[in-house]
């Protein structure tokens, strides 16, 4: 009879198949239940705050304030003395300067000029870039001051005229055109004339005055074939009691209605007296105040209007267009019929503005050869 075989176990293999016993009792238990194992739970992250209403400005450097603007010119104009051809023409030219300063809003100052070297220097400093110089006899300074500064434009008028550069120009080189000027009175005192007698004081010692007489006698012919035309020179009157007989001769003689006097001619206390009498008078530019009744038109001189041209160039950086002529063609000469006493009829004004007109556009020409001042 065979021994049965008796397995002895030790404590510690005692310990190890409880704990497996147990292990699988738990293991029914679940499967029982229908229960799985469920993983650790996973740490929440605490919840994020909702942002605030109201948004927070991001930290920044402050921006410093924008700098003013530079403008584009800077006008300045010098009134250096007198010019010979025509009262109040320095007016004029402060008076368009200062439209187109304020039209652009650009700064603008005017000032009288005794020392012109000095006043340039001291408009310069001050960031003026745009120059304009009004005076007879400072052609030779405004030349040396556009040679050193060439970053600045230059405009001059007087006489005489220096010669043009890239910065320097001229406005009106030979000033305003004797036989226009001449012309356009003829015009006027043609047309206002009703005895048709017209006398003129001029000079006929130089081109200019013969230019002035012939542009005078062909404009009036246009206006009046039949007038009867005086050149009277007062340069040969002198002494009042001589102008007295000469004004009596030429109202109560010659039955002169209509007068007019050329630049520089020196005849106003003529045209006074003849005023003062009844004439009907043509000026040059404005007139005084005193024969303001007795005018029947102006022979207008507005240097203003071609200066203003080349300051829009200028503002609108195009070359502006030289020579700067002083003439009917660029405005600066215009007819302006004023009918004094019903000396012109609105028939005579539009027949006078008919040929003003087509002087300035060039389709008719005064008759007047510019080098000798003589008709042709």
């Amino acid at each position: 009879m065979a021994k049965k075989r008796c397995w002895k176990t030790s404590p510690a293999h005692r310990s190890k198949a409880a704990r497996m016993r147990a292990m699988a009792a738990a293991l029914l238990v679940l499967v029982l239940c229908g229960c799985s194992v469920q993983p650790p739970p996973t740490p929440t992250a605490a919840p994020t705050a909702a942002p605030s209403a109201t948004p927070v400005p991001p930290t920044s450097t402050p921006v410093p304030p924008t700098a003013t603007p530079v403008p584009k010119l800077r006008l300045g104009l010098l009134d250096a003395g007198e010019l010979a051809s025509g009262a109040d023409l320095i007016a004029l030219l402060d008076a368009g300067a200062s439209e187109f300063a304020a039209a652009h809003a650009l700064p603008y100052t005017m000032l009288a000029a005794p020392d012109v070297p000095a006043a340039i220097a001291a408009r310069i400093a001050a960031g003026d870039n745009v120059l304009v110089l009004a005076g007879d006899g400072q052609g030779a300074a405004v030349s040396a001051a556009a040679a050193a500064h060439v970053a600045v434009t230059f405009i001059y008028m007087g006489q005489p005229a220096p010669a043009a550069t890239n910065n320097l120009i001229v406005l009106g080189a030979d000033g305003f055109p004797a036989d226009e000027l001449g012309f356009l009175a003829g015009l006027a005192a043609g047309a206002a004339s009703r005895s048709e007698v017209v006398a003129a004081v001029v000079s006929l010692l130089d081109v200019s005055g013969r230019a002035y007489d012939s542009g005078f006698q062909n404009g009036m012919r246009v206006a009046c074939a039949r007038c009867k035309y005086i050149q009277i020179d007062t340069r040969i009157y002198a002494g009042l009691d001589v102008q007295q007989a000469l004004l009596i001769r030429l109202r109560e003689d010659e039955k002169v209605d209509t007068l007019w006097v050329a630049p520089g001619a020196g005849g106003d206390w003529l045209l006074e007296g003849c005023a003062q009498q009844g004439c009907s008078i043509v000026t040059n530019g404005k007139p005084a105040a005193k024969l303001e009744p007795a005018v029947a038109a102006v022979v207008a001189l507005r240097p203003d209007l071609p200066l203003t041209a080349i300051l829009d160039a200028l503002w609108e950086e195009r070359a502006p267009v030289v020579p700067v002529m002083l003439n009917a063609a660029s405005g600066a000469l215009q007819l302006q019929p004023l009918g004094a006493r019903a000396a012109l009829t609105a028939g005579d004004v539009s027949v006078v503005m008919d040929f003003a007109n087509r002087l300035a556009s060039g389709e008719l020409a005064t008759g007047v050869d510019p080098a000798t001042g003589l008709p042709y």
